[in-house]
């Protein structure tokens, strides 16, 4: 069994709401309670989090001490910039210099929260950064005005590492940086050595893009610093327990990630409406513990072999035995 490492987000520990059923689900939960709740789920020992929303001024420290009694680690720590409404139009990219301004200045503060959580990843989703309609932006002010902040906000505090993450739509109709191919090249622009890139297996998804692919491109400029697991039916991020959808991108995944030696978190960033979160996270956790077990199926060297000759029923007759034992 690897001894992977697993954080978990909270947002999804509490009440979760959708447009139909906005008072949530089931009742919420105070973000102590969620610690708990967390903690409570063998495998995971790592946290991720919202600042000012779950994580605020006023608790951010008794917040750092259950963590630390509670055996976990604050993996991430993100900016909640795209729940204010006054950044509707753009987080980093809004028209106003003044709101872009404040946008950063959140994040900066962030960063300073982070450092006293010793948050190991910090978390960009340019969620509100983009657009409904045709011609509603300036699209060459707009990436001109995210590349800026990005880069203010990475020179603030150089050994924290900072990641964007990507996504296609929602809650914007089109969101900037939608595709792996797209983000690689804002975060090469920069170059900055603690900026890299978190990739959420069901963004990814969306986009039909092969996850396997897409860790070896960002892998090869040593730029995957994070990772986020869900699953989903490639049209909506559904963020349903791991593996349950797209078994075979998840296993190539899995096995690519091990070949490129990532060492980093794998968190857990999911939705369950109506299904009892601490069993869902347990079954992510057992999931991709058991997505390695399928994998040592087959001997390594009889994968790498396919991968010379390209030939299908050979990989076809690997898979079956993946399946079969």
């Amino acid at each position: 069994m690897r001894n992977i490492r697993v954080s978990c987000g909270i947002w999804f520990l509490g009440a979760t709401s959708d447009r139909f059923v906005k008072a949530g689900y089931r009742p919420d939960k105070t973000v102590a309670d969620r610690f708990r709740l967390a903690a409570s789920v063998p495998g995971v020992g790592g946290l991720e989090m919202h600042y000012p929303t779950e994580v605020t001024d006023a608790n951010y420290r008794e917040l750092k001490k259950l963590a630390d009694d509670l055996g976990l680690r604050i993996v991430q720590f993100c900016p909640h910039l795209w729940v204010d409404p006054k950044f509707k139009f753009g987080q980093f990219t809004n028209p106003d210099a003044r709101l872009r301004q404040e946008a950063l200045d959140l994040a900066k503060r962030t960063t300073d929260l982070a450092q006293f959580m010793e948050a190991e990843i910090m978390v960009y989703w340019p969620a509100q950064d983009g657009y409904d309609y045709p011609f509603q932006i300036d699209h060459r002010q707009r990436l001109d005005n995210l590349v800026e902040n990005l880069s203010a906000w990475a020179d603030y505090m150089p050994s924290q590492k900072l990641v964007v993450e990507y996504k296609a739509w929602e809650p914007r109709a089109r969101i900037m940086l939608p595709t792996i191919g797209h983000c690689m090249t804002i975060v090469n622009e920069i170059n900055r050595p603690n900026l890299g890139v978190n990739i959420d297996m069901g963004h990814a998804f969306m986009m039909k893009e092969n996850l396997a692919e897409s860790i070896s491109l960002c892998s090869r400029y040593g730029k995957l610093f994070h990772t986020h697991w869900n699953d989903n039916w490639k049209l909506f991020d559904d963020d349903v327990i791991v593996g349950t959808v797209n078994l075979w991108e998840t296993l190539e995944a899995l096995f690519w990630l091990e070949e490129w030696g990532y060492d980093g978190w794998f968190g857990l960033d999911l939705f369950p409406y109506r299904e009892d979160p601490v069993q869902v996270v347990a079954e992510s956790v057992r999931n991709l513990e058991f997505g390695y077990e399928l994998l040592d199926r087959v001997p390594r060297d009889e994968l790498r072999a396919v991968f010379q000759s390209s030939d299908a029923i050979a990989i076809s007759r690997l898979m079956r035995r993946m399946l079969a034992g």
